[in-house]
């Protein structure tokens, strides 16, 4: 009997570690994906301000709402989801994760703005290029420069 309350002992520490390490994969694939996503904005921003670059007010415009957002993300996220050792053990748990899939889903957002600045510019400033370079707001150049975030 002592050895069947050993064994089952042993297996219920033994899923205990299991599930400790799925969560901590998890939490490490979420904090993964956070960061792919705001890499892949943040060359989305790189690559419109280069490609926009003939007109300077434009470029540079962009480029500091980019750093807006980014600082302005930054100070949501930690606002939103607070690292606190009172809280709840879900929480505790969970916070990679629900914080990670938050912030994706800004990032998702802010590059449909991005896409929405860029094809109304392209919309009224077409003439601004039509010398120097036709090519700036082709569909095949401003898909190039959209990332798709996962």
């Amino acid at each position: 009997m002592k050895k069947v309350v050993l064994l089952v002992t042993i297996l219920m520490l033994c899923v205990n570690c299991a599930l400790a390490a799925n969560n901590t994969d998890v939490n490490k694939n979420a904090f993964r994906n956070m960061a792919r996503s705001h890499q892949m904005l943040h060359d989305t921003c790189i690559n419109i301000s280069r490609n926009f670059r003939s007109d300077n007010r434009f470029s540079n415009y962009f480029r500091n709402r980019c750093l807006l957002f980014e600082s302005d993300r930054q100070r949501l996220l930690d606002s939103l989801f607070p690292i606190t050792n009172n809280g709840e053990d879900w929480y505790k748990e969970q916070y990679p994760a629900l914080k990670a899939n938050y912030a994706i889903t800004m990032d998702k957002r802010e590059l449909e703005n991005y896409r929405l600045i860029v094809n109304e510019y392209c919309k009224y400033n077409m003439y601004k290029f039509t010398k120097k370079d036709p090519q700036i707001c082709s569909k095949e150049r401003l898909d190039s420069l959209f990332h798709t975030i996962p």
